[in-house]
């Protein structure tokens, strides 16, 4: 069966959404967060669903610099993803004037899809890698008990003896102009070599928060610092907490926007969260919360053999897709 390919994922809502409920399975499987990551560009990308025999992949296309990228993992059987991939490969090659294609994908994934690339095709190294954090909720204590978390019990101690702390609905909240305050300031106060991607965070405030299965504000002394947001992972038991935002006003505020979320979702009942990829320069901030498994993702691109595209220096705009808390 042929490729087809969806070019007004807004319209074509139903159908989009029809293919997360069924295929999607991993932490960006989400209609809305694949609508609010298009204005990561500005002019926004445009956005695809491409469907194939046995799963759709995700895609977008930078109308600036004519990147094709398959945005996140194939929504599909592990037997499909590569396979499809693979045809999304050759279809691009054979129908546009495409040099390379980009992709975000986990690792098992793209070692599948360097196995089963025709000869004609190649991946290129890896890019930029991400590491992702897993919390069993099952077994995570609110109390913080033990060694490991003394320096942990320390701060949050501190912090609401010295601060009155409170929680709203993001998505009743009144004051939208503090929250792109917060995301404005965290923008400017981002210390690794990401480009911080406050478009889209914007675009989620201004749309109220929709798509989110969870979504609080954060409130010290009076004034909005920050918000939690996320979703639940389809055909999985597992939450995303993806969207955590903060403005650096107070010590240790990140520390408690991250602790808030994962207590938070342990009272709702979700049984495990996935906390959102990170540089492994950040990976010790999260290992402090007692994280029970890792998993990694890349973001690479592949090339016809002996063209001029495998030399090229011309990468995406883009660096990371993740919300780094």
């Amino acid at each position: 069966m042929a490729l087809r390919f969806i070019e007004d994922t807004v319209a074509e809502r139903e159908r989009v959404e029809a293919a997360i409920k069924k295929f999607g399975w991993t932490a960006e499987h989400n209609y809305w967060w694949y609508q609010y990551y298009q204005h990561y560009y500005t002019p926004a990308q445009k956005n695809i669903l491409v469907e194939g025999e046995n799963g759709a992949l995700l895609t977008a296309f930078d109308t600036v610099d004519k990147n094709h990228f398959v945005v996140f993992d194939p929504m599909a059987a592990p037997e499909h993803r590569a396979p499809l991939l693979a045809e999304y490969i050759d279809w691009i090659f054979s129908n546009t004037p495409a040099e390379k294609v980009w992709f975000q994908l986990e690792l098992p994934t793209r070692r599948e899809l360097m196995r089963l690339l025709p000869e004609a095709y190649k991946c290129n190294r890896i890019y930029y890698t991400m590491t992702w954090p897993i919390y069993n909720l099952k077994e995570f204590d609110p109390e913080l008990p033990g060694g490991h978390f003394k320096s942990l019990r320390k701060e949050r101690n501190k912090f609401y003896r010295q601060h009155q702390v409170r929680v709203e609905d993001a998505r009743t909240f009144q004051d939208s102009d503090a929250l792109h305050s917060a995301i404005d300031n965290w923008g400017t106060h981002r210390t690794h070599h990401d480009t911080p991607m406050t478009a889209i965070y914007h675009e989620i405030v201004r749309n109220r928060f929709i798509g989110m299965d969870e979504a609080r504000v954060f409130i010290v002394d009076g004034k909005p610092v920050g918000f939690n947001a996320g979703w639940m992972i389809p055909n999985s038991e597992r939450f995303y907490g993806g969207v955590g935002i903060h403005d650096y006003s107070h010590d240790d505020l990140g520390t408690m926007l991250y602790l808030e979320d994962l207590v938070w979702l342990k009272q709702r009942g979700y049984p495990e969260t996935d906390m959102g990829g990170t540089e492994t320069s950040a990976l010790y901030f999260k290992k402090k919360f007692g994280p029970n498994s890792f998993y990694k993702s890349a973001i690479f691109s592949a090339v016809k053999v002996n063209t001029k595209a495998e030399k090229s220096s011309n990468t995406p705009r883009l660096k990371e897709s993740l919300a780094i808390k």
